[in-house]
């Protein structure tokens, strides 16, 4: 008995063959320009005021790699991850994009 991984995309018309395959071996897939350059940059700047603390939606988690601190000190450039940023509209509205 062969243990059956499981798939994370369906058949469609939307990935390639390929484009699916890599983010099933990887569990990513860059898409360039799939969301625009104005979107992109609203996003950034949110980013950057919820890494600075500008802003702080409710349950944010803000994760950082440490080991980059001596190098990048206290700046964004240490922090890996954002998540639970539901409760910020201007951030969450990437997830709700037609194109994602």
């Amino acid at each position: 008995h062969v243990p059956v991984c499981p798939s994370y995309t369906l058949d469609n018309n939307l990935l390639t063959t390929e484009q699916r395959q890599f983010y099933e071996d990887n569990g990513y897939l860059l898409i360039k320009n799939l969301v625009s350059d104005e979107d992109i940059e609203r996003f950034r700047r949110e980013f950057m005021r919820i890494c600075k603390r500008e802003v702080k939606p409710p349950g944010v988690m803000i994760m950082k790699d440490e080991s980059l601190r001596s190098q990048f000190g206290q700046s964004e450039k240490v922090v890996n991850k954002v998540q639970d940023f539901q409760e910020d509209e201007e951030l969450f509205r990437y997830c709700t994009l037609p194109e994602v």
